[in-house]
């Protein structure tokens, strides 16, 4: 019988944590990417002069709450926040480049970019500035300056891991999958404690069927973070790939029904229960999955419904 494959999604990773403050200071070489456009008007802006903020790893951080905290993903990015806690978290924090980056996450675009225009003279030679302002026209989908901002970001600081693994994702997202895996694997040697990275690498080697590669991977990760939603669906995801359907279901089990009703999540889990000759508790996961968001995910869902309904 032949398994479908599982719906793979990459995670962007932008802000620091407190937990994680000074990692992002470890580590290695700069790499010779070059954006592939010409914007020279970056450096030509001219605004009023003002005192400049440098870059401080102790201000690169957002309020999580304490639950949020214990899953590692989440501490490292806004992308994994719910509308709802993006909100909060706007509401409640007065770091200008937090702000700028919840109003890209919000697809606020213009206001994110007006504070990104006041904010210029500030924080020109700040190299998170640079890397949040890349990731807001990668949420834009304007990947040609989303990468010319990355490597400005790196320009700065060669050694701040987010914007290597944020080309990495760009890349992937243009199908450029060498380019990808090299930023992934340079990031995550440039720090041993920044879970996105390795995180991003493993999926780039699940998305290609290379479980064996990414099983250890996710392992590790879930040792590190037990409780991380996005964490245990790679691992359950990997190991139903593998054909070890017992342990993917049991950590399927382990999630609540909100977790489970996430396309991305449900439906790979009803697939190994069809698997497991549990065709009833299968269509019973199945019609608790909302409603898929893209074309991809449909297609991906009817797939699915026609597996185990036969």
């Amino acid at each position: 019988m032949k398994i479908l494959l599982p719906l793979i999604l990459l995670l962007s990773a932008c802000a620091s944590s407190p937990d994680n403050k000074n990692v992002y200071r470890k580590g290695a070489a700069d790499e010779n990417a070059k954006p592939e456009e010409d914007y020279a008007w970056v450096d030509q802006l001219n605004f009023d002069k003002k005192t400049e903020t440098k870059y401080q790893s102790d201000k690169d951080e957002f309020d999580i709450s304490s639950e949020e905290s214990s899953h590692a993903l989440v501490k490292e990015s806004l992308a994994n926040l719910s509308a709802v806690r993006l909100e909060e978290t706007l509401t409640r924090n007065d770091d200008v480049l937090t702000k700028m980056n919840i109003e890209c996450y919000q697809n606020k675009f213009d206001e994110a970019l007006k504070i990104a225009d006041d904010v210029y003279s500030q924080y020109k030679n700040n190299t998170s500035y640079w890397n949040q302002l890349g990731t807001c026209y990668y949420l834009k989908a304007d990947y040609a300056k989303a990468i010319l901002f990355y490597n400005k970001s790196r320009d700065l600081d060669s050694k701040f891991v987010p914007p290597v693994n944020n080309l990495g994702v760009v890349y992937s997202k243009l199908g450029k999958f060498q380019k990808a895996l090299a930023a992934f694997k340079k990031a995550a040697d440039m720090s041993t404690f920044s879970v996105t990275p390795t995180y991003n690498l493993a999926q780039l080697y699940l998305r290609f069927g290379t479980v064996g590669k990414a099983l250890p991977i996710f392992q590790g990760l879930q040792k590190k973070s037990p409780k991380d939603i996005e964490v245990n669906s790679a691992l359950a995801s990997a190991n139903l790939l593998k054909g070890e359907l017992a342990t993917a279901i049991q950590i399927y089990g382990g999630m609540d029904k909100d977790t489970l009703a996430k396309p991305s999540i449900g439906l790979n889990y009803a697939v190994a229960l069809k698997l497991s000759n549990r065709p009833v508790d299968a269509l019973t996961i199945f019609g608790n999955v909302t409603a898929a968001s893209s074309a991809d995910i449909k297609e991906y869902a009817q797939r699915v419904e026609k597996f185990i309904r036969n």
